[in-house]
């Protein structure tokens, strides 16, 4: 994992830099402000990683690692987009209601391949669990409504930059 893309998967995992922000909640027995989903991509015999998640106050953010000098890519959506902070509430709902089938520890690992690591996180902790892909997509599978609002964030991004081609 290249440091720009690390940094910004750390601002996401870190609660106390929403701290101070106006409206920021908590929800579920486990206080959640922050969920989302990483996931490997293969790139050749190397392998990237893809980071989407968004917080309480519907903001969201889509990084990734790729081929430029700086070595992310990036959107980041939600204010002023209703459909976009809708699928995230979701999903940040979701999260909090699934903790207690998620492991908890101070920092999240990286997912495997061909895995998907959701994850919730508290003041003091990140929960998560690693899920093969397959199974994330099985509509039976209890994460399959988190991960599912995941994409659909992703679809949002992919829409946006259609949308907006200079802004991404």
């Amino acid at each position: 994992m290249n440091k720009a893309y690390e940094n910004m998967r750390n601002f996401w995992l870190d609660v106390k830099n929403l701290e101070n922000r106006k409206g920021i909640m908590e929800l579920g027995a486990d206080k959640i402000s922050v969920a989302g989903v990483e996931m490997p991509v293969p790139d050749g015999n190397q392998t990237k990683y893809l980071l989407v998640a968004t917080n309480s106050l519907g903001d969201c953010s889509l990084y990734f690692e790729n081929n430029s000098k700086s070595g992310l890519g990036g959107m980041i959506g939600g204010h002023g987009d209703e459909k976009m902070q809708t699928v995230a509430a979701h999903m940040l709902a979701h999260a909090s209601k699934l903790t207690a089938q998620m492991s908890a520890d101070e920092k999240l690992p990286v997912p495997a391949a061909g895995c998907v690591r959701l994850f919730a996180v508290a003041k003091n902790k990140i929960f998560h669990i690693e899920l093969p892909e397959a199974e994330a997509r099985n509509t039976q599978n209890p994460f399959y409504p988190m991960f599912a609002y995941s994409q659909q964030l992703l679809g949002s991004f992919r829409a946006q930059a259609q949308e907006h081609p200079a802004h991404c």
